[in-house]
């Protein structure tokens, strides 16, 4: 299934042309923003300074990610995130399968049964496949919401080719930061992994989330967030910010405590927060290394034409600032680890 994903992805850039990649370079104008806030801002009242802040802003995403779950797709990432590194000894893809794992036998663990009459909303689900995991694992039917068509389109694929399209598996095209189309106590689980970044209302999404939630429900979100080790009056710091926000694609970069704040405040009781496994360094440079070797590669056949030449200008462009990354992540500045486990409250 790995190599036939890969091999799908390598043909459609390898086929792509040149000018319906524009959009995607083009997305890279907004990543320069600064929609960071640290925990003395939490302390000052500050409020979460939003990296999206319209439709156009939301374009741009959507041109992002088009090109991006290709590009990812071709690599051990399809599902678009580095996981926390629960097992040392294992690399990117076994570590996404046994966090996966964990966090929905956490979902499982709260006061609602779930079973194959349970309904779960996943947001942010791209190209359907931690989707089709939490159904085989739980046998509930599962909705996800993603804005980007292309990512929809292969996640139903994959869904049809399981047999599970329409009766376990539906998937919705659809913005986080708008009212959800679902009634009030729907669902008896939910969760996210690393797209509410591109939140625009921190406080008011969890509010939403909540809304569609049944008391008693368990919500479970991984993302990208703030830690102590950054300091905004070092210019390094702000550049590494910059960089690992181009390499990995993430919005908004605010510290662990919005988060908490913003999922209390909605009505939900943390039961579990942690930035799990701490460093992903060892992951990210698996990875780092995989796209860089690639990007060489898909360089030198460029030069003697076996390869057009826009396939090397999107692997040089996409493996940039791996290196920015590892030293936020080492030194504790920023994680994309952070997970919280919370319940809405019976009353």
């Amino acid at each position: 299934y790995r190599v036939g994903t890969m091999a799908d992805a390598f043909w459609k850039l390898y086929t792509a042309k040149p000018e319906d990649l524009e959009p995607f370079f083009k997305s890279f104008e907004i990543w320069d923003r600064k929609a960071y806030n640290t925990l003395e801002d939490f302390k000052a009242g500050i409020p979460p300074e939003p990296f999206i802040t319209g439709k156009a802003d939301a374009a741009k995403v959507v041109d992002y990610y088009g090109t991006l779950n290709k590009l990812c797709a071709m690599g051990s990432v399809e599902k678009m995130y580095i996981p926390p590194h629960v097992d040392k000894t294992k690399g990117v893809f076994d570590n996404q399968l046994l966090w996966e794992k964990s966090f929905i036998d956490m979902l499982m663990a709260g006061p609602l049964p779930i079973n194959e009459s349970s309904k779960i909303l996943e947001v942010g689900c791209g190209r359907g496949r931690i989707t089709y995991h939490t159904q085989q694992q739980t046998g509930a039917h599962v909705t996800g919401i993603n804005i980007e068509p292309d990512q929809l389109k292969a996640a139903r694929a994959f869904a049809e080719q399981q047999g599970l399209l329409g009766t376990r598996l539906e998937f919705l095209e659809g913005n986080y930061n708008d009212d959800m189309p679902f009634p009030d106590n729907t669902f008896d689980a939910f969760y996210a992994v690393q797209p509410l970044s591109y939140s625009q209302d921190l406080y008011k999404n969890f509010r939403e989330f909540a809304r569609v939630m049944k008391p008693g429900a368990r919500l479970s979100i991984l993302d990208g967030a703030m830690r102590d080790g950054f300091d905004p009056t070092q210019e390094r710091h702000r550049r590494l910010l910059l960089e690992t926000r181009e390499v990995t694609g993430l919005g908004g970069f605010w510290h662990t405590a919005y988060w908490r704040d913003a999922i209390e405040k909605a009505g939900m009781e943390v039961v579990f927060e942690d930035v799990v496994g701490d460093l992903q360094a060892p992951l990210i440079e698996e990875q780092r290394w995989l796209f860089e070797g690639l990007e060489a590669f898909v360089g030198y056949l460029c030069k003697f034409g076996i390869l057009p030449d826009h396939f090397h200008r999107l692997l040089r462009r996409f493996s940039a600032h791996g290196v920015s990354f590892i030293e936020m992540d080492k030194e504790r500045m920023f994680t994309t680890a952070y997970q919280v486990i919370a319940q809405k409250k019976m009353s």
